[in-house]
């Protein structure tokens, strides 16, 4: 269902010029881009006062931390499962690699060593002893195999642990994902904020295509991110945002968010 970006009311498929590109609100009056349009099944108090499960509004000093939880049981052990699967591929590989530098530099591997393939102390290749060049090769060639195995194994955690979180300070606002302690903050000035939106990204990829979506800041710079989080979660977090950042006291719905008094209101 598509809503006005302003008074969050119903606009009904008469009210929308394709062709002109606008829409027009019957509630309040404002003429609204097709791109700028909210599409949600929820109005805004609803998705607000009924927010998803590890989702959380708690005010901080004169600031607020918006978060949202990325667990989820089930791509917790999908993730777990591929990354169980390729790494232990990789894994082999791994060993008969750490086997070859041994060989090479340091001496003949010790007989406890697990690495397959071993006569003598050395690994082998082609019938004989692994060359250093050959190692050389072989951990280069490994390197984006071990690299997309870390990146699955993170998945994993991630859908255990993961979480996205948003801190509206007046002296220290950003952005954040991760899990714990590493996370990754991006950094934008509350008092610049224009426009929250929701950005859609489609990709095209072997006759395949995806589509992801993110939340947008348009501040002193663009601050993307989000893209882990589910349907629900996504449209709660955008609309607890906007309401925080971009609502005057007058227009705000009746959802009990805190007010941020140091920053100035912008009807977007």
């Amino acid at each position: 269902m598509q809503r006005c970006p302003d008074c969050d009311e119903l606009i009904s498929s008469e009210s929308i010029n394709i062709q002109e590109g606008f829409a027009l609100c019957p509630a309040c009056g404002r003429l609204t881009r097709l791109s700028e349009l909210s599409f949600r099944n929820r109005s805004i108090v609803e998705t607000l006062n009924q927010p998803p499960a590890g989702c959380s509004i708690v005010p901080v000093g004169h600031g607020v931390t918006v978060r949202a939880s990325l667990r989820s049981l089930t791509g917790f052990f999908v993730a777990t499962g591929i990354a169980l699967f390729w790494n232990g591929i990789v894994s082999v590989f791994v060993l008969i690699a750490i086997a070859g530098l041994y060989a090479n530099l340091v001496g003949p591997l010790p007989a406890w060593f697990p690495a397959p393939g071993v006569k003598n102390g050395n690994p082998q290749m082609n019938g004989g002893p692994m060359g250093l060049g050959e190692t050389l090769f072989l951990c280069v060639f490994l390197i984006p195999f071990v690299t997309v195995g870390t990146v699955i194994v993170g998945a994993a955690f991630m859908s255990l642990f993961g979480k996205v979180v948003v801190v509206v300070d007046e002296f220290n606002s950003y952005a954040a994902t991760g899990i714990g302690l590493f996370v990754w903050k991006k950094r934008f000035d509350p008092l610049q904020v224009h426009s929250i939106s929701i950005s859609t990204k489609t990709s095209v990829s072997d006759s395949q295509t995806s589509t992801s979506r993110s939340i947008e800041i348009q501040s002193d710079r663009t601050v993307k991110f989000g893209t882990m989080l589910q349907s629900d979660q996504l449209e709660w977090m955008h609309a607890a945002l906007k309401e925080l950042m971009l609502k005057s006291s007058a227009s705000r719905t009746k959802t009990g968010l805190p007010v941020l008094t140091w920053i100035p209101r912008r009807e977007k």
